[in-house]
């Protein structure tokens, strides 16, 4: 049996429910250790055992308490790094962890923020994933509706939308993740219309592979600079 499969069977044993709970709620209060103890992601590269625990490497360690500390993160990823699952699983800890959040998942195409559950694919596909990974006993109720993931008791929402500014621009929202921010001809407008997020309180995590764009002046910090 495999580590996932047997922690499973550990979720649906009664005797271990107290203590899932106490870990939960320890879970709650910091992301890190929500990742430790409840994430798993999914290696489609590997068919033997796909479902893994996910890694908390020191740069996934590091990362993690860089998002906790500062509202604005845009950050140059490579392939390996998990960059884009770290960020995803986060945006779902937020929701899980407070109430009154609407996170926005923001991919170049509606079709690439929402991805596939089941293969672990896209933005939202990502965070549903982990999602169903966890016992239903021990989550907040939730429900697909369209290209959102909605917690009613928590009055929170993970919405998958596509890039450009008019949705950003129209709702309140508390956190921003934007996935390969370099090729999303409307970056520098989404950027623009998050400036209310970032300066009331939320979170903006522009990811990227390295592009000539806005978003590499951005993370050069050369944004309105005359560059020799």
């Amino acid at each position: 049996m495999h580590d996932q499969e047997l922690i499973k069977e550990l979720y649906k044993s009664g005797q271990y429910k107290a203590q899932m709970i106490k870990r939960w709620d320890a879970a709650m209060q910091h992301p890190s250790y929500f990742l430790g103890q409840f994430c798993w992601t999914i290696d489609v590269h590997d068919e033997s055992n796909p479902i893994k625990n996910f890694p908390l490497r020191p740069h996934i360690k590091t990362m993690t308490q860089l998002w906790v500390d500062n509202p604005l993160l845009v950050i140059v990823k490579s392939r390996q790094m998990m960059m884009t699952w770290l960020f995803c699983a986060l945006a779902l800890w937020d929701v899980l962890a407070h109430k009154g959040k609407l996170i926005m998942l923001q991919s170049k195409t509606e079709r690439e923020a929402v991805g596939d559950q089941y293969s672990g694919q896209g933005l939202l596909g990502r965070a549903k994933f982990i999602l169903s990974q966890l016992p239903t006993w021990l989550v907040p109720p939730h429900y697909s509706k369209g290209t959102q993931l909605i917690f009613p008791t928590q009055n929170s929402t993970l919405w998958a939308v596509p890039q450009g500014a008019a949705i950003i621009r129209s709702y309140t929202s508390a956190g921003i993740l934007s996935d390969e921010s370099a090729y999303q001809d409307e970056f520098e407008q989404s950027y623009a219309a998050a400036t209310p997020t970032i300066r009331g309180g939320g979170w903006f995590v522009a990811l990227s592979t390295a592009a000539p764009s806005f978003f590499q002046s951005l993370y050069e910090d050369t944004v309105g600079k005359r560059v020799a």
